[in-house]
């Protein structure tokens, strides 16, 4: 599947890298909505409703967004100019500040210092695009699929690990809830050093790629963008993430407010989501790229994923979630990785990067729109947002099946 012993260990280390950023990443889905909703907790004042509550955790996870919207194309550049390697040692330093000023400002709980530490980890969490260029890198166009579907699955890990500890470690009664956050930066430091002393840098210096200017990144998306099957397969999955993100980010909202579950039985269940994304992007859609088309998988995906959304709505008894989530899963994991085989499939090898950067974008966009909506919707009534989650995703299965033309 690789070229070379040397790029199948540097892949070792992608892989490594990219769960261990992971960690970082999805640490914060049990952690935060307990957190900010629990009225013995100081972020906000006593007389502050549920619905400003709910509305100042939708702008937390967008401001997250926004500034991965931002970095994330500038990764995608940097590392086409200079390299996988330097970019990801930036980026991964830098989420170590980050996840140290959340520690911070959790134990302090200081609601200005989480936007800050917000703002510095969704500005240098251009890693998925990263790994995504340095897997295409390293593997031919026959074997890029069952990469990136290692690559995907085995970052999987990031999310068993990363909200399974986090729910732990959120108690309030250690450290005010800090110590989700000392995890996160002590697992960026242990990628940063992984990084720095193994991987081996595959991309190869082009003269004409000698100079670079950082606020030209959105002229690259306007150029990625100016090729129609690419922008069908960014809009589409534009849409896709939308309406994940909704599932992602707000489902633990959901579930304070449904059921009043806390941080450690939240971690429990997004670390049972992993298990299951991992089998499926790891396994089952290896086996199934083999027999249909990519277009066919993330038709089949997506409308399945938004069906069983609907159906995590409906479920009176969380007993029910062991059986749907397994299923929602599929749909999402088999949209997710083949979105992603699909477009550089279809993207010429010098825009590797920029396109894996514009995808990384597609995904900042989904997690800007969803809780900017999801904020005061889930005040206004708990069951909205998820809904429209599942709207939004259906609406990414209908663009795709109508508007991408070409024959697989």
């Amino acid at each position: 599947m690789f070229k070379s012993a040397q790029h199948y260990r540097t892949f070792l280390t992608v892989l490594l890298t990219y769960t261990l950023d992971l960690v970082g990443f999805s640490i914060v889905f049990p952690v935060l909505a307990p957190l900010l909703l629990n009225p013995q907790l100081h972020f906000f004042a006593p007389d502050i409703l549920l619905g400003e509550r709910t509305t100042i955790l939708g702008l937390l996870f967008a401001i997250f967004g926004i500034a991965q919207f931002i970095g994330a194309p500038i990764a995608g550049v940097l590392a086409d100019h200079y390299g996988r390697h330097k970019t990801f040692l930036a980026t991964v330093g830098l989420s170590v500040v980050g996840y140290g000023i959340m520690a911070f400002a959790v134990y302090a709980q200081s609601l200005s210092l989480i936007f800050v530490g917000r703002i510095v980890t969704g500005f240098c969490s251009g890693n998925v695009g990263l790994a995504q260029s340095a897997t295409a890198d390293l593997t031919d166009a026959k074997h890029r699929g069952k990469a990136f579907g290692i690559l995907l699955g085995v970052g999987g890990l990031g999310f068993v690990v990363g909200p399974w500890f986090g729910g732990k470690l959120a108690n309030p009664d250690w450290l005010f809830g800090s110590g989700a956050f000392i995890f996160a930066a002590v697992a960026a430091m242990i990628n940063f050093i992984t990084l720095y002393f193994f991987y081996v840098e595959t991309w190869k210096r082009n003269a004409a790629h000698a100079k670079v200017s950082l606020f030209g990144t959105f002229k690259d998306m306007r150029i990625v963008f100016h090729h129609k099957i690419l922008r069908t397969i960014l809009i589409a999955s534009l849409l896709f993430f939308i309406g994940w993100a909704f599932l992602v980010i707000f489902s633990p909202t959901y579930l304070v407010q449904r059921f009043s579950l806390g941080a450690d039985k939240i971690g429990d269940i997004y670390a049972y989501f992993a298990i299951w994304w991992m089998f499926v992007t790891m396994y089952l859609n290896k086996e199934l790229v083999a027999k249909f088309s990519l277009r066919h998988l993330i038709a089949a995906g997506a409308i399945i994923a938004s069906v069983f959304l609907v159906v995590f709505v409906l479920a009176e008894q969380m007993w029910w979630y062991w059986i749907i989530i397994p299923i929602l899963v599929g749909g999402g994991g088999f949209a997710w990785v083949n979105f992603g085989t699909l477009l550089s499939l279809k993207t010429s090898d010098d825009m590797q990067g920029r396109a894996m950067g514009v995808s990384g974008s597609m995904w900042s966009l989904g997690q800007i729109i969803a809780p900017l909506v999801a904020g005061p919707l889930a005040g206004w009534n708990m069951y909205a947002p998820l809904l429209l989650g599942a709207i939004v995703i259906f609406l990414s299965f209908v663009y795709f099946v109508t508007q991408y033309k070409e024959i697989n």
